[in-house]
């Protein structure tokens, strides 16, 4: 697989990852890529223009989206997922219909996105831990990998708790 001559000199290192690549050993990222097949939408003029795309992988630093169509995006750009995580990105490299994009930021949450995390943690005060985890699984834990980290660590110390509690071995 070979890029064309158009693609600037930064997309060696923002190449998309695969098991057996050569290029592995060029991987210059802090944390790899992730293989996932999500929709989104790209976000240009505050909402004025809005592209579908598909994000084929992703890391807590950007991700690699193919656009589908040939289309013409600014350096900046809005990345918004199908769960509502929203982030600013800055482009570091296209080739055809295809865009890697790195995060210029933390994630931006929209009035939904809070909304909805509101209502998490109102179902975790109401209804207990296990509740509200499992309707954070349902919201994709709102693209965050810190919220979905925190919720995976304290539903294990919940289950040991419990065990615990009830006079059981706990590991």
């Amino acid at each position: 697989m070979g890029y064309s001559a158009t693609i600037e000199p930064q997309a060696e290192a923002a190449r998309p990852t695969a098991q057996a690549s050569p290029f592995n050993a060029m991987e210059r990222r802090k944390h790899p890529r992730v293989r996932v097949l999500k929709a989104a939408k790209i976000i240009l003029n505050d909402g004025n223009v809005v592209y579908d795309c598909l994000v084929m992988d992703e890391s807590p630093e950007g991700v690699f989206v193919d656009m589908g169509a040939l289309v013409a995006l600014p350096p900046e750009v809005t990345i918004r997922f199908a769960s509502g995580a929203t982030f600013s990105a800055v482009r570091r490299w296209n080739s055809g219909t295809k865009f890697g994009f790195e995060y210029s930021g933390k994630q931006i949450i929209s009035h939904e996105t809070a909304r909805r995390m509101q209502a998490v943690s109102q179902i975790l005060t109401n209804h207990g831990l296990p509740a509200a985890v499992n309707v954070l699984r349902l919201a994709q834990y709102f693209d965050n990998p810190e919220l979905r980290r925190l919720a995976t660590e304290a539903a294990a110390a919940h289950v040991k708790f419990e065990s615990a509690l009830r006079g059981e071995a706990v590991n």
